[in-house]
This record gives structure tokens, sequence and C-alpha cells, in this order.
């Protein structure tokens, strides 16, 4: 158990097969099977955490993904090596922890940020840099003391690349959040939420307002 969360499925990251194509850990289906086996945790708050952009120890962009659970007495003594046989597989090499230079991610994020605006506007870089990877970054640093201390550097070089009244103003205007909220128009966000249940959907919605908030506090004020 790690404190505030219980961890169900460690980190997983994509594989090359025999052909040497990659083949990504579908983690929605791993996670379906996973609560197939526990009818009993049905209803419990479960957070999906996604690094993306990552890259394997061959070179290979993939992505990383791991899925923890509030703490809960009913789960407090779950042991995720019981259900190993779900994901082994996708196990991430080097045990159950992230490469170290992996919480170092933020770094490649920031300096694929130019491309990005260049290519499709201000307001899709902030809304990669800030409403996607920030968020995805504080969630993991919520379990990774080593990302954690990153955070201090990750904003001071937000900071550096959106002037102030940027980054105030993405924080007063409605947004969609997450990894689908700047890359899909409002159909496309609308369609992909219609795929998933209610419950899905109110969870996720409240994880991003508070990180959100969380990332506010950063960027805007003294989180101290």
């Amino acid at each position: 158990m790690i404190i505030g969360r219980v961890l169900i499925i460690p980190f997983l990251e994509g594989k090359l097969d025999g052909n040497g194509q990659l083949v990504e850990p579908d983690i929605d289906s791993i996670f379906k099977k996973w609560k197939d086996r526990h009818p009993e945790f049905q209803e419990k708050n479960f957070h999906v955490i996604r690094a993306k952009s990552y890259q394997t120890g061959d070179g290979v962009d993939t992505i990383l993904v791991r899925v923890t659970a509030d703490v809960d007495g009913e789960l407090a003594a779950y042991d995720p090596s019981d259900d190993a046989d779900l994901y082994e597989e996708f196990r991430l090499a080097e045990s159950d922890s992230p490469r170290p230079e992996l919480h170092k991610i933020w770094i490649q994020q920031c300096e694929a940020v130019e491309h990005i605006e260049s290519e499709h506007g201000t307001e899709k870089a902030i809304g990669y840099l800030i409403g996607e990877k920030l968020l995805n970054f504080l969630e993991v640093a919520e379990v990774r003391p080593e990302w954690r201390a990153e955070i201090p550097h990750f904003v001071a070089r937000i900071k550096t690349i959106f002037e102030p009244w940027q980054i105030s103003e993405f924080f007063e205007v409605p947004r969609r959040l997450g990894a689908f909220g700047h890359v899909t128009d409002d159909e496309g966000h609308n369609f992909w939420r219609s795929q998933r249940a209610d419950s899905e959907n109110i969870c996720e919605d409240s994880r991003n307002l508070l990180l959100f908030e969380r990332a506010r506090e950063w960027l805007l004020e003294d989180p101290s």
C-alpha cells in the first residue's frame, strides 16, 4: 500500500513482439478482467494513471500506465502479485518502478511545446502542457517522491514558455481536461464519453478538477 492509495496494477509498458512491432498494454481490457475477477471491489474509487511520450529501453515511443485505488479497509491488504497473470507480459522492466530518468519526462514534454504551438497555436500547446501533461505529472507525483521533487522545476519551466497572462487565462476559461480534452472537438469528446459508464466519467471529472486546482496553485499561487 502507498500513502493515500492502494496499488492495483503496477506500471506497465509497451513491448516489441516477435516481428519488432510495438504492442501497448490495453489497460482498459486488463482492468476489466481484474474487475471481473474481483466483483466485490466494483464500486471502489480507482485511478488509471497514464504517462505518455515515454521511451522504452529499445528507444521506442510508448505509454506507461498503472492503476491505483483510494485507501480502503477492504483493499488495504491487496497484493498486486496475486493477479500478475493478467498483465505479466507488459510489466515494466527493472522492477515495478519507472526507470530513474522517467521522472524527468517533463523536459521532453516542454521541448515538444514549441512544435505544437507553431503547428496548432498557443491554445493547443497550453492545453497539452498544462491541461494534460502537468495534470498527469501531479497525479503520478502523489505516489512517487522522485516525481514530487521535479514539480517545482516543471512549473518553473512552464512559466518561461508561456506569459503570465496566458497561464492566468488558461485557468479562467472553462475547458475540457485530460488526454482527450484538447485533442478532440466537442462532438468527438462527447462520443468518447458516451462509450464509458457515467460513474467512470464522474470519477474522472472529479479527479481532473482536483488536479486542475492543484496546477492552479502551483502556477498562480504559492502551494506551500
